[in-house]
């Protein structure tokens, strides 16, 4: 039989801790602190490695559902690729590079892509002018009426 643990419980917010203390972490309470019994952990079978025993909330991976998302293609096809088909819709996708990679032309020319297939888009640079943005827009062919064009740093403006 494995021995029982025993844990300190908040009564305001539920935080546990294995020891007693006179001013929870979480929610700053007093003295607040209640002892209680844990659950005896089970013993570790012997001779089975972690990795051979099944959860019994396993599942196959050939019984999963997939999920269907709604794309949509971004005019690149090695990036649609990458993304599994093109941009999940609400998603968010994290683009990095080093400096002067070409991370700030790649998503000037996917905007230009999806204002061309007629979807209004705004692009928000919070680094260079939009006079800078405008020269390398003609540069790669990106010039396009439904592509609009915010510089901006301040998250409320940008919203508005």
């Amino acid at each position: 039989m494995a021995k029982s643990k025993t844990l300190y419980e908040c009564q305001h917010c539920g935080m546990q801790t294995p020891r007693w203390m006179g001013k929870c972490t979480g929610c700053g309470a007093w003295d607040s602190f209640m002892e209680i019994k844990a659950a005896p952990e089970p013993k570790a079978q012997r001779g089975v490695a972690a990795s051979d025993r099944v959860s019994a909330g396993a599942t196959p991976i050939t019984a999963v559902k997939e999920d269907s998302f709604i794309r949509f293609a971004t005019g690149e096809q090695e990036l649609d690729r990458v993304l599994g088909g093109g941009v999940v819709l609400g998603s968010l996708v994290l683009i990095g590079g080093s400096p002067g990679v070409g991370k700030s032309t790649l998503l000037l020319k996917i905007a230009a892509n999806l204002a061309g297939s007629g979807k209004k888009t705004l692009y928000v640079s919070a680094d260079e002018s939009g006079g800078h943005i405008r020269m390398r827009a003609e540069r790669i062919g990106a010039l396009d009426e439904r592509l609009l064009l915010l510089s901006e740093i301040n998250l409320e403006a940008i919203k508005a």
